[in-house]
C-alpha cells in the first residue's frame, strides 16, 4: 500500500512539474480562460447544484487527505482551511501563488483541480 502512495504521489508531482513551469501570465490567462468556459457552461461545477460531483468512487480509492494537501501546496496553494465538500471533491481555502484569497475543489481520485473561486 505504501509503495502504491508513492507511486500516486510521484505520479502526481510529475504531471504538476509542467503547470508549475508556467509563467504567472500563462498560467492567469487559462485559469481565466478555464473559467469563463465553466461558468458559460451549463455542465460547469457549482456551489448551489447539488448534482454536481468531483468523483463517484468509494473513498477506499480516494488519495489520503495530508497527500491531497501537499499535492495542493507544491502547486502554489497556502491552505488555511482544507475539507471534504459536497460532491465529493476536497475544498481548500486559502492563498494561491499571486497572494490571491482563493476557494479550490480537487478530485479526490486524481488530484485535478475541478474549480477555483478567486475573491476580487
Amino acid at each position: 500500500m505504501k509503495t502504491l502512495r508513492c507511486a500516486l504521489l510521484v505520479t502526481g508531482l510529475a504531471l504538476l512539474l509542467p503547470a508549475l513551469a508556467q509563467t504567472p501570465v500563462e498560467s492567469s490567462k487559462k485559469t481565466a480562460q478555464k473559467n469563463a468556459s465553466s461558468a458559460s457552461s451549463p455542465g460547469g461545477f457549482s456551489r448551489e447544484n447539488a448534482a454536481d460531483t468531483c468523483t463517484t468512487a468509494a473513498q477506499t480509492e480516494w488519495l489520503p487527505q495530508d497527500e491531497m494537501k501537499l499535492l495542493a501546496e507544491h502547486r502554489g496553494y497556502r491552505i488555511k482551511t482544507f475539507k471534504l465538500a459536497k460532491g465529493n471533491c476536497y475544498e481548500v481555502y486559502g492563498f494561491d501563488r499571486q497572494g490571491r484569497i482563493v476557494e479550490a475543489y480537487f478530485d479526490p481520485v486524481t488530484s485535478r483541480l475541478i474549480r477555483q473561486n478567486i475573491a476580487k
